[in-house]
């Protein structure tokens, strides 16, 4: 078996680091909507988890473990394939038309999510927020892979 060469590397690192970024984002926008609109910041990942468990998972209030760490695990695990595939597609991209290639990706995601998918590959957090949380999250990811270039060693 042929072993990666270190361009291989640096691309998946620079890849998991940008969907880390962009999980550590939405997941922070979106705990804060559920804690604004739910009362509790996990009730919301129970929604992803409707993949898993069916659309009941999306009526379960506050930390469940099932449906939260697997809502999580989905929305991260989602995220890093975004961000690897990001890097592959405009990864090259320097700083401040990483913002546009950022947007456009967040926006190519969006569609793929909701109009493209069938709706059991929809993240489902909207269910319990609405709309308005969907926007904030893909303008948060299309903030984080527009600034990308500064954690691949600069503006470069």
């Amino acid at each position: 078996m042929a072993k990666p060469n270190n361009g291989t590397l640096v691309f998946l690192k620079n890849g998991i680091i940008t969907g880390l970024v962009g999980a550590a984002t939405t997941t922070a926008v979106i705990a804060a909507y559920g804690k604004a609109k739910t009362g509790d910041p996990w009730t919301p990942f129970n929604g992803i988890a409707h993949m898993f468990f069916g659309e009941n998972a999306a009526n379960r209030d506050g930390f469940v473990p099932r449906e939260t760490l697997v809502g999580l695990g989905l929305n991260g695990t989602a995220l890093v394939t975004w961000g690897v595939m990001y890097e592959a597609i405009a990864g090259k991209v320097a700083f401040p038309r990483s913002l546009l290639s950022g947007g456009l990706a967040s926006f190519i995601i969006y569609l793929l999510d909701y109009h493209i998918f069938p709706p059991k590959l929809r993240p489902g957090f909207e269910k319990r927020l609405g709309y308005d949380s969907v926007f904030a999250a893909y303008l948060l990811l299309a903030v984080a892979f527009g600034l990308s270039p500064f954690w691949k060693g600069g503006k470069k």
